[in-house]
């Protein structure tokens, strides 16, 4: 595993320095999966996160340098069940929704080559996971967003993390703004990429809640509340958009 990784980033390198060439802006979004380890696992069980993400970054010139920052929210789970929509109005039910999430904000350090087709990169970041437990009220005669009632969150914890990674971009696209591919001038160059990361972060320890985590007893509410290190392996698919 070490050695792959050492692989991976002497490539990387050799690529970065032999074909040197000015900065560069990258941004993107990503579909994510996320895969509790360790401690984590045990609380949640097979349970995965997924949700979408985004980041951003600049590549200094004269180097395969890239500094940025990279956002993602995952969600682990949903329970919806129906309620009197007051103890005075019984006969008007409402549904209850508690969702059961992540958000996490990474400073990211990456070391990519310049543009070219295909594009290795190995990746190291440190941030903080927000966890939230999130309840809305939604109208049952609707749908959509215009169907939320009311909205609270009422369980919420943070944590650091920190962690490696790698993946790589595919270029399926790329304009040199000249005009010269048939396309109309735009003076900015920019390309297009597929990407495929993986990564591995280690969270320290936080609370949080689960599927099963809120009861409900004669109208009052008690949280089972799990604690624990918050390791989580993610895969992301997405696209990226150089300048």
């Amino acid at each position: 595993m070490k050695k792959g990784l050492l692989y991976i980033l002497f490539t990387v390198l050799l690529f970065g320095f032999s074909d040197i060439r000015a900065q560069e802006v990258q941004f993107g979004l990503d579909f994510q999966v996320g895969v509790p380890q360790n401690e984590f696992s045990d609380q949640l069980g097979d349970r995965l996160g997924v949700g979408l993400g985004g980041f951003f970054g600049y590549r200094f010139g004269n180097t395969p340098v890239m500094l940025g920052a990279d956002l993602g929210f995952m969600n682990f789970g949903t329970e919806t069940r129906q309620e009197p929509w007051s103890t005075t109005i019984p006969d008007a039910t409402v549904d209850v929704e508690n969702s059961y999430n992540l958000f996490h904000g990474d400073l990211l350090l990456r070391i990519i080559p310049p543009e070219r087709a295909f594009r290795p990169f190995v990746d190291g970041l440190f941030g903080l996971n927000y966890f939230f437990t999130e309840t809305k009220i939604r109208d049952r005669g609707t749908t959509g967003a215009d169907d939320v009632i009311a909205s609270d969150t009422n369980f919420r914890d943070t944590a650091m993390s920190y962690g490696f990674g790698g993946g790589f971009q595919l270029r399926i696209y790329s304009d040199d703004g000249s005009g010269n591919n048939g396309e109309s001038a735009t003076q900015t160059p920019y390309s297009v990429h597929l990407h495929f990361q993986g990564r591995y972060m280690i969270g320290q320890e936080a609370e949080y809640l689960r599927e099963g985590s809120i009861n409900i007893d004669n109208g009052t509410v008690t949280y089972d509340v799990l604690q624990s290190e918050t390791d989580l392996l993610h895969f992301q698919v997405g696209i990226t958009v150089s300048l």
